[in-house]
């Protein structure tokens, strides 16, 4: 792909979140990703009209379950401030272990990929995972298929 091109695309994929209307609130939702699966980044508004944005990929225009999206949206408004939550960590694998974050009013939330969490932060992230498995889906984003490697019995 042309240097030029490249560039456009990255300064579009950045402006897309702005570009999207300016009617109520929006609230990105990012799975980091790992070093086995690439991390997306959705934007999305009370309507349902999201942007997907996979790591090095193609912006992604779509629409999803407006209802959904408005209820996770009065979730968020309920839970108050995302910077007040509490952070809590949790053991995760070097290659497969990735984070979840929600940014909404300026505010970014702590890692919830954590199980174990207070309810608020268990009800934030089933509505994030199910939005986002929703917009991989219509982005036609392909869930990766692992391979386990066997190692040899030494017998």
């Amino acid at each position: 792909m042309p240097a030029g091109l490249e560039r456009a695309l990255r300064l579009l994929a950045f402006l897309m979140p702005m570009l999207l209307p300016a009617k109520g609130s929006q609230v990105i939702i990012e799975d980091s990703g790992s070093t086995n699966r690439p991390g997306v980044r959705v934007t999305v508004d009370r309507e349902g009209r999201a942007i997907v944005e996979e790591r090095r990929g193609q912006p992604h225009s779509v629409k999803l379950h407006g209802p959904k999206c408005e209820q996770f949206l009065d979730e968020l408004k309920s839970v108050g401030h995302l910077s007040a939550l509490p952070a809590h960590h949790c053991m995760k694998s070097v290659s497969f272990g990735s984070s979840l974050f929600i940014e909404f009013n300026g505010e970014r939330s702590p890692d919830l990929s954590c199980p174990g969490q207070d309810s608020r932060i268990e009800a934030l992230r089933k509505f994030a995972n199910e939005i986002l498995q929703e917009a991989r889906e219509a982005a036609g984003i392909k869930p990766r298929r692992i391979f386990p490697v066997r190692v040899p019995n030494p017998g």
